[in-house]
């Protein structure tokens, strides 16, 4: 059993949380309730604590105050923060120090407790195998349809999340574009996104040196993702602007712009390593393990991506689009073109003005 401790200086939000989650349902009971970070530490000098729910602003001692306290006395111990939206700067600041997730008072009533509760209970066993719930039957029934469905929608979560915590969405242009497109299809509620976003961000803060906070009227997935496609647009007018290359993750940044710009000549790792100040050898390794693709397939790809523009936006002929990208036999281009897009450039041209007419 997970035993959880309340910490909120409105004891009315206190006990409301404590009657309406459904505790039992996920493995939890709550244990005990404290008004402040002092109090609440005081509990947990004699009592065991599995999870906290603590509200970010409180008298005495603040939520914050409270997480780096106990994230000392107590390692084991995990939290989940409650907070309102315009505490976003300190939710960020909270995941950095670990916290599981974060429920919104303004969205407390509209969300899905039994999803609140299945989500961090799956977490905290995820991280506690003794606490993991009992095997199934041999011979379980099948589940039910809705139940398929249910398994499903989560399996494409699972994937979008961790697709978005590996980070290749930041340095490639192809796979960034195919996330969000499946993200804004997918079934996925805001604020678990929001959430996801939240996390994947702060862990870049340090390194990227720029703020990312999702705006209040942010209040869907499209919004989400809209503004995301914003974030990283900023992220690369910053690195441009940038003449550091100490750091490993702006380097290989300066270095997709780099391919970008002369993806159309001649171009090879040694060169992109020089322009980035590193080793060729460090530089692709670097390059692989940061974007996901070896640097002739990523230059591949970008050389791809720039003839589908031109074969959309000009009328010129394959071979003067093969040459504008960077190949002089537009047969070994056509053949690269359909091994990417399955579709032969003449085809792709056809099938862009049929849309559009």
């Amino acid at each position: 059993m997970i035993r959880v401790l309340i910490v909120d200086d409105d004891k009315l939000a206190r006990k409301g949380l404590i009657s309406i989650m459904p505790w039992s349902n996920h493995d939890m009971i709550v244990v005990g309730e404290a008004a402040n970070g002092a109090k609440a530490l005081e509990f947990m000098e004699r009592h065991e604590v599995d999870l906290m729910f603590v509200d970010l602003s409180m008298p005495v001692m603040s939520g914050m105050e409270l997480l780096q306290v106990a994230r000392q006395r107590f390692p084991s111990l995990r939290s989940v923060i409650l907070s309102f939206h315009e505490e976003f700067e300190s939710v960020q600041s909270a995941y950095r120090m670990g916290v599981l997730d974060y429920i919104s008072k303004v969205r407390l009533e509209s969300e899905d407790d039994e999803q609140i509760l299945k989500r961090i209970q799956q977490q905290m066993t995820g991280e506690m195998p003794h606490r993991s719930a009992k095997p199934p039957a041999l011979s379980a029934p099948a589940p039910a349809p809705e139940q398929n469905d249910c398994s499903r929608e989560e399996e494409e979560w699972c994937r979008l999340e961790q697709e978005w915590r590996s980070h290749y969405w930041l340095y490639n242009e192809s796979v960034f574009q195919r996330l969000c497109k499946r993200t804004v299809e997918a079934k996925v509620s805001f604020r678990r996104l929001e959430g996801l976003f939240m996390r994947v961000l702060s862990q870049m803060e340090t390194v990227i040196l720029l703020a990312a906070e999702l705006p209040s009227d942010a209040n869907d997935v499209r919004s989400a993702v809209e503004w995301l496609r914003d974030y990283r647009k900023r992220v690369y007018a910053q690195v441009a602007a940038s003449p550091n290359f100490t750091n490993t993750t702006t380097s290989i940044l300066k270095a997709v712009l780099f391919i970008r710009e002369q993806a159309s000549n001649t171009l090879h790792a040694e060169n992109v390593a020089d322009h980035v100040h590193m080793s060729r050898s460090y530089f692709c390794q670097c390059f692989k393990k940061l974007t996901g693709s070896t640097f002739n397939d990523y230059l591949r790809q970008e050389r791809i991506r720039a003839a589908e523009r031109l074969l959309c936006e000009t009328n010129q002929s394959i071979a003067w689009v093969a040459h504008a990208v960077g190949y002089n036999d537009s047969k070994y281009f056509s053949h690269l073109f359909y091994e990417q897009t399955r579709l032969l450039p003449s085809e792709f041209r056809a099938q862009f003005h049929k849309v559009d007419e």
